[in-house]
């Protein structure tokens, strides 16, 4: 079971100051995470994605700083907005649900969608899933509905074809997981199977965020090629955009450090313990943050598009 909250209502008073200062702590993470990650990140991936919509070609190099710059980017937008709005929330000593436990860090499929979304996955579960027949008919039905959650995930979040091949392909691979769980039983318990099984559950799930972000097909085409051939690059598209692929790949290492190997948020939201050292780290968050927007920020996070 995924740890919750420590229970916030402790008493009658009206002002509750452990939940304040835990509301500042998670809200000013995740302002460091939209700002400070995800708003650098944007400007090298909206780059990438516009020359490949364009119709030109990127690198290998190029081609996978642009994909995993997005599927960093679209974590810490996400994430980052839900830690403040449970950081807000705490303020007024109001418990909002969790919405992300280290998806990232998934060791399959299912595991990353219990993981990513939290609350959405739960509404599918509750009023499509589970009205379907859930898995409680038969093994094809259950393969069924797995599919359908997924497929109506894709259209949920837009009618373009983009978001329905992003729905398919995470509803096969929901389908092929719970084959391949329903044929071997004992499956390795040691750190080589796991770290694999992440590792492939990671790069699934950052080719299939490209038909999530590319705004056509043909687009998202030209990088997965990039990404996995050597073609012909057009070098006066790389200076009219401006890639410097340098920053973009230190972004992307930090955010892999931080993603693989740091508590997430909610860990340390029920762990925090009030002190200097923990104020300190709030308030150069906060100050980091404030000093880095400028023009360039992403005004809006990018789920408000869905």
């Amino acid at each position: 079971m995924m740890p919750q909250f420590s229970a916030i209502l402790k008493d009658k008073n009206l002002i509750i100051y452990e939940n304040i200062t835990k509301g500042i702590f998670i809200f000013s993470i995740g302002l460091f995470k939209k700002v400070c990650i995800a708003d650098s990140l944007a400007k090298w991936v909206n780059s990438g994605f516009s020359i490949v919509e364009s119709g030109f070609e990127l690198d290998f190099i190029h081609s996978w700083a642009t994909s995993l710059g997005y599927t960093f980017q679209l974590y810490f937008d996400f994430s980052g907005y839900c830690d403040m709005a449970i950081g807000l929330a705490l303020l007024f000593s109001i418990k909002l649900p969790i919405n992300f436990y280290s998806p990232y860090k998934s060791e399959n499929i299912t595991d990353f969608w219990r993981k990513w979304h939290i609350t959405l996955g739960r509404f599918f579960k509750q009023y499509l899933y589970i009205p379907l027949g859930g898995n409680r008919i038969s093994t094809v039905i259950t393969l069924r509905n797995l599919f359908i959650v997924a497929f109506i995930s894709g259209v949920w979040h837009g009618a373009g074809f983009g978001f329905i091949i992003w729905g398919i392909l995470h509803g096969f691979a929901l389908v092929i997981h719970r084959i391949y769980r329903n044929i071997f039983n004992n499956v390795p318990n040691n750190a080589a199977y796991k770290a694999l099984c992440v590792f492939i559950t990671f790069n699934f799930v950052n080719i299939a965020w490209i038909f999530f972000r590319s705004e056509n097909l043909n687009g998202a085409f030209i990088l997965l090629k990039g990404m996995f051939s050597t073609p012909k690059i057009n070098e006066v598209i790389y200076s009219l955009y401006h890639i410097d692929v340098i920053g973009n790949i230190f972004f992307i290492a930090i955010s892999f450090i931080i993603v693989f190997n740091f508590k997430n948020s909610i860990e340390l939201l029920n762990s925090f313990k009030q002190s200097i050292l923990s104020s300190l780290l709030a308030a150069i968050m906060i100050y980091i943050s404030i000093l880095t927007i400028n023009a360039s920020t992403e005004v809006r996070f990018l789920y408000f598009n869905f």
